[in-house]
């Protein structure tokens, strides 16, 4: 678009250059140029802009694919085959004897021998006593007794407060508000070199009335009850039951144990410990080699050729011609039209 102009504007001084130097040559005498009034004139022109375009277009390729062929076929294989053989061993085990041995220890045995003995032990002798004791028998006696007690009294009491309310009020506001309108920009071509121009979403600020809920706060007295609680003192008699105690002298029997000594005469079993030596017989038992012979099993591995048939699967090359689409781009213009400013000479 700048281009345009500019271009316009030079073509626009050389023809008036031109006028000029053609009314010197035909008028006699000296010719001054005035400048001509130039307006601007809005036109509509038709510009082109690239847009690019992806279509679809089939195409056949060779494509090489693997074909699987199994056959069958003859292998020899070595196996090794388990068998048994017997065979003879020797081997030499511990075999447990037992032989009687005589041996000698040495016992305590114990003797008891009847022993007269004295002890003197302690004789109870119960007998019966009269005995005065002092109790403390518990009583109750009713006394008369005042106490001044707080009684609660209740009493309506008026008062007075104040109490704050909210009216909403309409109210006129002046607000930013963000809008997006279309512009027009200049660009160039890179392929072809012409200069377009294309729309563009700009961000733009504007005030806007709106209205709005405004809440106003009112202060207003208002009267209301309260129920007040005080005390008041109250002078009560009441009866008590309070415990009293006496002091009573009682008499009671009751039984005194003494003891005495007394010497008595018992018979005693003592022992009378005494060592002696004894023959026993234990069996002892020892351990005597002796070779034995035993026949085992003995695994051997035997290989033997055997012949098997197999499924041989192989592998052969085949070409196939397949027919794809492929995506491909195309530069297209397109013509658009666009609204520029124009400098016209306008006539006097």
């Amino acid at each position: 678009m700048r281009h345009y102009l500019l271009t316009s504007m030079a073509t626009l001084a050389v023809g008036l250059g031109v006028a000029c130097e053609s009314a010197s040559a035909c008028w006699p005498g000296p010719l001054v140029c005035l400048p001509l009034p130039i307006r601007l004139e809005q036109r509509t022109v038709t510009t082109y802009r690239t847009e690019y375009r992806t279509e679809y277009r089939e195409v056949q390729r060779t494509v090489y694919r693997c074909v699987p062929e199994t056959r069958t076929q003859e292998i020899q294989e070595t196996v090794q085959v388990p068998s048994w053989r017997e065979e003879e061993r020797q081997q030499t085990i511990m075999v447990p004897v037992t032989r009687p041995e005589t041996r000698q220890r040495t016992v305590v045995k114990t003797e008891w021998r009847e022993e007269q003995r004295q002890r003197t032990i302690m004789v109870p002798e119960t007998r019966s006593v009269q005995r005065s004791f002092t109790v403390c028998v518990p009583g109750w006696r009713e006394e008369q007794r005042q106490q001044t007690v707080m009684v609660p009294e209740v009493r309506a009491e008026n008062r007075q407060r104040t109490v704050t309310a909210f009216r909403q009020v309409l109210e006129q506001q002046t607000r930013q508000v963000v809008c997006y309108s279309p512009v027009a920009l200049a660009v160039c071509d890179p392929c072809t070199g012409m200069v377009g121009s294309i729309c563009q979403m700009v961000a733009s600020t504007r005030a806007v009335n709106v209205t709005v809920l405004r809440c106003v706060p009112e202060q207003r007295t208002e009267n209301f009850t309260v129920q007040v609680c005080s005390l008041r003192p109250e002078t009560r008699i009441f009866t008590v039951s309070v415990p009293t105690t006496r002091q009573e002298v009682r008499t009671e029997t009751v039984p005194v144990t003494t003891y005495r000594e007394q010497t008595e005469t018992y018979t005693v079993s003592v022992p009378m410990p005494r060592a002696e030596v004894e023959s026993y017989t234990v069996q002892v038992c020892e351990l005597r080699p002796e070779t034995r012979t035993y026949r085992v099993r003995v695994p051997e591995w035997v290989s033997k050729v055997r012949t098997r048939t197999v499924p041989v699967t192989s592998y052969r090359t085949v070409a196939e011609v397949v027919t794809e689409r492929v995506p491909y781009t195309t530069c297209v213009l397109v013509p658009y039209e666009t609204q520029v400013c124009v400098p016209v000479c306008a006539s006097r």
